[in-house]
């Protein structure tokens, strides 16, 4: 029988945030903890990128998205599909093998806005005036996603939005902008409201959603859950005030944990826990203003150095758990280096899915440390890391980083006070590598010391980059 598979895909949350991760996390996670106690936790296991939606269009491709033409950052509202049509995105996949599939919740990666364009359409023009809304816009159909139901941005420029985080002085909080639903393409009540939507209604909504979709559809089914949680703006639904001692942030993860439970409980009611597998991880490492949280005696990135955006470890460095019955060994935690494109590879090795040489080209099986009887035809010997925006890349081979943009885009917001207490030593070069076995904290820059280790790496890395996959890449 093949296993349900959902994956959850959390938003802007550090590996320090849930308490499976980080004892000393002022957030208490019992939800998620229970997928770990129940299942397998990787501590070393990385997102695609340093920002949402690169992560995102990695994660369900199995590629880096360095490598394609738009390359970094985020889509702006407006944008065509990033993933491009003829590529068999996971979903696609999936629904090939028999699987319905569902998405709920944010999206990110662009949508179909040119078949609903209205004519002398300029430029990405969104607004009525160049898009009819009575047309369907969809954002994951032509990618394996039966149903959908998702917001879509439209940006700070179109609408500004404000929630009461926003006058919150301890909440260091930025303003929002419009978004609005779409479900199956279509825009709820026609043209947008922005100022009807809430971030707090729609997070509760997609969640119930999700719910309600596992107990109406017959296995087997993939459901990806992508709630806006914990990014800004922090609007925990009102059950969750106070439950933490880290405000509006503290509280939006507690509710992110809640929703993991009503997953569960959806499940269990449905007696599909036993023939699901989830999947539980992040786009990328936690905001910026999660370093003024360690004055509060939480660390969003546990020991690592750097937030979203960075190159350092904190910044892509994330929670990945992967609950499900068949795990040979339950509770257990592996150091195994993965990155969220491996799950690609790993799902198609589940269902005995070939890859061909253009899908998935930055994706590894790791089915083996799932099942220690199952052999794996080749294992991920290195990373590439990319800093979302600067579109900088570093390479991680064995304990050795090597990274070609010291500061990452966030580089000069690393409180003085943070680097004075951790012993980072001040450089001045233009590339740094460290050794994350001596120094996890990535503080002291070891270039100088080892330029034979630095251009092994970028050799490496030149290759890697060159030849346009890391699977089934040679390197000697």
């Amino acid at each position: 029988m093949k296993p349900n598979i959902i994956l959850i895909y959390a938003d802007d949350l550090g590996y320090g945030d849930v308490s499976c991760y980080n004892p000393d996390s002022k957030i208490s996670t019992p939800n998620i903890d229970r997928l770990a106690e129940e299942g397998i936790r990787f501590a070393d296991a990385h997102a695609p990128d340093t920002v949402c939606s690169p992560s995102r269009y990695g994660i369900l491709t199995g590629q880096y998205s360095w490598r394609t033409d738009r390359k970094s950052g985020n889509p702006p509202p407006g944008t065509q599909p990033w993933i491009k049509k003829g590529r068999v995105a996971l979903p696609e996949m999936l629904q090939q093998k028999g699987y319905t599939t569902a998405v709920f919740g944010k999206w990110g990666l662009g949508a179909d806005w040119n078949s609903a364009a209205k004519p002398g359409r300029e430029g990405l023009d969104t607004s009525p005036r160049g898009i009819d809304y009575t047309k369907p816009i969809f954002a994951g159909k032509d990618f394996g996603f039966s149903h959908e139901e998702v917001h879509l941005w439209y940006g700070k420029e179109v609408h500004q939005t404000t929630y009461p985080c926003h006058s919150d002085p301890n909440a260091y909080e930025k303003v929002d902008g419009g978004r609005w639903y779409f479900v199956n393409g279509m825009s709820r009540g026609g043209d947008p409201n922005f100022s009807a939507f809430d971030m707090e209604e729609a997070q509760m909504h997609y969640i119930e959603r999700t719910v309600d979709w596992i107990k109406s559809n017959d296995s087997p089914f993939f459901i990806y859950y992508a709630p806006h949680i914990p990014h800004w703006p922090h609007v925990p639904a009102k059950q969750f005030h106070g439950v933490t001692s880290l405000g509006y942030y503290g509280d939006f993860v507690a509710q992110l944990d809640w929703a993991v439970g009503q997953i569960v409980d959806a499940l269990e009611s449905s007696d599909e826990l036993e023939n699901t597998v989830i999947i539980f991880c992040s786009d990328n490492g936690p905001e910026v203003q999660t370093y003024d949280y360690h004055k509060l005696g939480h660390a969003s990135s546990g020991d690592w150095r750097g937030v979203k955006r960075d190159a350092w470890e904190g910044g892509h460095r994330t929670p990945f758990i992967i609950r499900w019955p068949e795990i040979s060994n339950p509770g257990s935690v592996t150091d195994r280096l993965v990155c969220q494109t491996d799950i690609y590879a790993t799902v198609a090795d589940l269902l005995d899915v070939s890859l061909s040489k253009d899908c998935a080209e930055d994706s590894f099986s790791f089915l083996d440390e799932l099942l220690p009887e199952h052999c794996v035809k080749e294992q991920r010997e290195l990373a590439i890391y990319h800093t979302g925006f600067s579109n900088k890349l570093a390479i991680r081979k064995g304990d050795w980083v090597l990274i070609d943009d010291p500061s990452g885009d966030n580089g000069e917001q690393e409180p003085e006070w943070l680097c004075r207490e951790r012993g980072v030593v001040p450089h001045e070069l233009g590339v740094e590598l460290f050794d994350l076995n001596s120094d996890m904290q990535q503080t002291t820059n070891l270039a100088v010391e080892h330029p034979e280790i630095v251009e092994n790496l970028l050799r490496h890395l030149r290759k890697a980059v060159q030849a346009g996959r890391t699977r089934k890449c040679v390197i000697n």
